[in-house]
């Protein structure tokens, strides 16, 4: 009886997806969105924030972009696994080629039983540092952990006065980056300059979901409502058990769902708190925290209910290993382990350079799928993608353990494409003292540990992770912190690479989109066979 009901529940789930569908034309839009600067972005339609997309889960997600910026582009959806279409995962140069100027491109997502906050955003030459996002919302199709009676999403981001490529290309030219007179950014909420962003409306008694999504390239944010309790109850498009805490601290590319209560009483409306700040900056003499308040209305004309603040070290913040996932999966046990540490290095213009291994991760001449697709029983030896692309092989189904180690003073925070990490540990890692930090603490996870796909891993600390290789293809993990990856500090992940020649093969309209830019799309890194690496610029190792 029982095998009956999951199949008849199968077709039903199946009946009731739907295929929708999007025209996105990506191009460039003007205007001050920080209210102070007015300069180029890049929008979609003409517009900037656009919409965001909602969709129900089990629902194909079409999205045709053409694009009319004058350079590449590429979208990918934060935190999809993309299961038998590592195709569509979107980091130029890693699964596909950009999609040239003039030019139109068809992505197809498939949510399958993927439910909760996600987001998609540009991956060539860093265009979400332009604007090129938007929240992804899959809506499920079951009960929530906890019920509640409607829905908001707020989004965060920091703002530069200048477009990403402008500001790198510049600090590259200088022949001395010390000279350089420091770019802090401002902060928008919902895609607005964070002092301008509509009010957070409540009913009396009502309860309320809020899908906060951190779309920021650098800074953290920190959200709180004083007067009012959080609790959170997905992380990362992940279920969680519900866990009270006074506020949110969270890293570039994390989301969280709380369930906020509004209080019985439209007597007085209230002030939710948004601080944007950089761990890096926050050594910068220049740079201090900005602070943003905005209304929530309980009534039009009520007085302001102004609520004492305490110190952040006074209130409840979510810690990733306290968080315990929904459906209780315990530990997996680990097969493997792979432990990566975060280098840095200055070179002699004084330009800041990173590394999540020996060398700088760069783009090879061949999309590191399509070498994982061509070279057969080769494509399970690393060398063959090249130095530069810090390539690690993974064997289906077996269960990796992730260790990476944070010696130096930069707070990360690091997204795994293709999967969700279970957080199985954070701790102190390195010498704190020398920056006079407070050390980490040391914390081992719960009965059941979260799930996530974007994890912190803070200053002089450390942070260990485990998932199942079971997602056949190339994978990017790298930090979500914009200057972080555009300097190096990244690795692939070519899994079960005789599991992927045999399930996948590039759609050929992705083929010859690359052949049009003179992009090789056979071979290793280099375009050539065996392991003959010739045309390929020399990798940069970091000292030791």
């Amino acid at each position: 009886m029982l095998c009956w009901f999951v199949v008849f529940a199968v077709i039903i789930f199946k009946c009731l997806a739907a295929r929708v569908e999007l025209d996105w034309n990506v191009g460039y839009v003007f205007g001050a969105r920080d209210g102070y600067t007015y300069r180029r972005a890049i929008g979609v339609n003409g517009k900037l924030p656009f919409p965001s997309v909602h969709v129900m889960q089990g629902d194909t997600l079409v999205i045709n972009v053409h694009n009319s910026l004058d350079v590449p582009t590429s979208i990918h959806t934060h935190g999809l696994f993309n299961n038998g279409t590592n195709y569509y995962d979107g980091p130029d140069m890693v699964t596909q080629c950009g999609i040239p100027p003039g030019e139109n491109f068809t992505y197809v997502f498939e949510t399958k039983d993927q439910f909760g906050t996600f987001w998609v955003h540009g991956h060539t030459r860093h265009q979400e540092a332009d604007g090129f996002h938007t929240p992804l919302i899959i809506h499920s199709r079951k009960q929530p952990v906890i019920d509640y009676d409607e829905e908001l999403t707020m989004t965060f981001e920091d703002w530069y006065t200048t477009e990403f490529y402008v500001r790198q290309e510049y600090i590259e030219s200088l022949e001395d980056a010390r000279t350089l007179v420091p770019n802090y950014p401002r902060a928008l909420i919902n895609g607005y300059d964070g002092n301008n962003t509509a009010p957070i409306t409540f009913v009396p008694k009502r309860r309320y979901r809020l899908r906060i999504i951190c779309m920021s390239v650098n800074n953290w944010f920190k959200f709180r409502i004083p007067g009012h309790k959080m609790t959170i109850i997905e992380a990362d498009g992940v279920e969680s058990m519900p866990l009270e805490v006074d506020g949110l601290s969270m890293g570039p590319g994390q989301r969280y769902s709380v369930i906020v209560t509004a209080h019985k009483s439209d007597e007085f409306n209230y002030l939710y708190n948004v601080t944007s700040y950089s761990p890096v900056l926050l050594r910068d003499a220049g740079f201090k925290p900005l602070v943003y308040t905005g209304l929530v209305k309980y009534r039009d004309g009520a007085p302001v209910k102004t609520i004492p603040a305490p110190s952040d070290e006074h209130l409840v913040w979510p810690e990733e290993t306290a968080m315990q996932v929904a459906d209780k999966q315990t530990r997996l046990p680990a097969d493997r382990r792979i432990e990566l540490t975060v280098n840095k290095f200055i070179d002699k213009h004084h330009v800041l350079l990173n590394a999540l291994s020996s060398s700088l991760y760069k783009p090879v001449l061949v999309p590191t799928l399509y070498t994982a697709l061509s070279m057969g029983e080769l494509a399970k030896n690393s060398s063959v993608y090249g130095p530069q692309t810090n390539a690690y092989i993974l064997k289906h189904l077996e269960v990796v353990e992730i260790v990476i180690n944070n010696p130096i003073g930069d707070d990360h925070t690091f997204h795994f494409h293709g999967h969700n990490v279970q957080v199985i540990e954070t701790g102190p890692y390195g010498n704190s003292s020398t920056d006079n930090r407070k050390p980490v603490a040391h914390q081992q996870s719960e009965l059941w540990p979260m799930w996530r796909d974007t994890v912190q891993v803070r200053a002089y600390g450390f942070i260990r992770v485990r998932f199942r290789a079971d997602n056949p293809g190339v994978w990017f993990l790298h930090c979500h912190l914009a200057i972080h990856m555009y300097n190096g500090l990244a690795v692939v992940f070519v899994e079960a690479p005789n599991v992927l020649q045999q399930r996948q093969s590039v759609p050929e309209a992705m083929v010859e989109m690359c052949k049009r830019q003179g992009i090789l799309t056979q071979g290793n890194g280099a375009g050539n066979q065996g392991f003959d690496l010739s045309g390929l610029p020399p990798a940069i190792y970091l000292p030791s």
